[in-house]
């Protein structure tokens, strides 16, 4: 049986010392900047490794194309 971990405990054990401040600081970060943690394996068509542009961004590059 496998252990399934939080994306916080994830990311704070990637610190020496299990940093759960510097864990919350960069999903924090993360989320400011538009980006959202999905589990493995979703099938959400939407999940993407660049944020979603605003509506008034996407007509924008839609005319300079």
């Amino acid at each position: 049986m496998s252990r399934k971990l939080t994306p916080r405990q994830v990311i704070a054990r990637s610190y020496p010392s299990w940093d759960y401040a510097m864990a919350d600081r960069l999903i924090a970060w993360l989320d400011d900047c538009g980006y959202e943690i999905v589990e493995k394996g979703t099938t959400h068509q939407d999940a993407s490794l660049v944020p979603a542009a605003s509506d008034e961004e996407q007509l924008r590059l839609a005319r300079a194309h």
